[in-house]
């Protein structure tokens, strides 16, 4: 059986609510009492209104009424049912504490934690990343909405901001429709409902119900076998950037790479750049090539450059961007010049410096 404050939460506008509403729902849970003191806020802000208690199907809200401090009801506004005497405790408003529920479940789930809102995305959280391999990374993001249309929304704007695959969470799948699955599918990201994958332990923190690796499945399928010959990804440090970097030829197949305190060597295969019909380098393996021995910039003058230029240089930086897992652009069109110009270093075999 699944923790009940997951399907609450997807129901509650703004993860608040009255003690007396928290209590209603989930009461009857037992671990309850641990979640209430350990996810729990309280604020400064008492109830005008809480849900109500009867079973009589109009689902309508109970006013709170106060006489004086001792003398707290909730009034039926249908005049169907008895005021409900409430203490002062019970009105009061408690939210979630997002910051600890999102800590939990990067805990829970091997999430590396580094949180986030989405500016524009209501109830929307950057988690961290899930970081199968070194240098492989995937976002993790959470989304808490009411409806099938919020989460559509959500969903449709995260597949135009992030370019890559991403793990997208939310409490249960309720909210889930045909279209948000296919969406996610063409992304190859997949879908955790929390309800599905958590449950509250006897401490304040979450267990999983199955192995992380089961979870995660369809994003580590996607990690290349070592020494497999096929593309791999560079190790990059958590916030590197392109100036950071540096490629050096070593000859017509290899380079070493260097980024913070990692390092390596890798052919052209294993950054992406074999040309399957004949297992030769591809053109952009020549044209990186070329940027190592013009000081990491060609122009149209140069002879590394051809008339496909343009289309090249995209290529080039979407097989660079895929293997360091860094999203913005390697190279830069400079204007004045017309030149393109890697923004990471770039040395021919022998060389040191340029």
């Amino acid at each position: 059986m699944s923790d009940p404050f997951w399907a609450y939460l997807e129901r509650l506008p703004g993860n608040s609510a009255a003690l007396f509403d928290w209590d209603k729902a989930l009461s009857g849970w037992d671990r309850y009492p641990l979640f209430r003191d350990h996810f729990l806020q309280l604020t400064k802000n008492h109830a005008t209104a809480v849900d109500c208690p009867t079973e009589c199907g109009l689902g309508c809200p109970r006013s709170v009424v106060t006489h004086v401090k001792t003398n707290i009801r909730a009034i039926c506004n249908e005049k169907e049912y008895p005021a409900v005497q409430l203490t002062t405790r019970q009105t009061l408003i408690y939210r979630l504490k997002q910051s600890a529920i999102n800590g939990a479940i990067c805990a829970a789930l091997g999430i590396e934690h580094r949180e986030s809102k989405f500016d524009g995305l209501p109830h929307t959280w950057r988690l961290g990343d899930f970081i199968p391999t070194a240098g492989m990374d995937f976002p993790v993001v959470l989304t808490m909405q009411d409806s099938k249309d919020a989460l559509a929304e959500v969903v449709r704007s995260l597949c135009l901001s992030i370019p890559k695959p991403f793990v997208l969470i939310a409490p249960t799948r309720l909210h889930l429709s045909p279209a948000v699955e296919t969406l996610l599918a063409q992304r190859s990201s997949p879908f955790i409902a929390l309800n599905e994958e958590l449950h509250l332990g006897d401490e304040p923190r979450f267990l999983t119900r199955r192995d992380k690796a089961a979870i995660f499945a369809p994003l580590i399928g996607q990690v290349p076998e070592p020494d497999s010959g096929g593309t791999v990804f560079f190790p990059t440090p958590p916030g590197t950037t392109w100036p950071q970097i540096k490629i050096q030829f070593r000859d017509g197949h290899t380079v070493t790479i260097w980024a913070g305190e990692k390092t390596g060597r890798y052919s052209y295969g294993e950054m992406g750049m074999l040309n399957r019909k004949n297992n030769k380098p591809t053109v952009q393996w020549r044209w990186l090539e070329g940027f190592a021995n013009s000081h990491g910039e060609i122009d149209w003058k140069n002879k590394y450059s051809a008339v496909t230029l343009k289309k090249q240089k995209q290529e080039l930086s979407k097989r660079l961007r895929a293997f360091f897992r860094i999203e913005d652009d390697p190279i830069e069109w400079i204007k004045e010049t017309k030149t393109y110009r890697c923004k990471f270093r770039i040395l021919p075999e022998g060389d040191e410096v340029y």
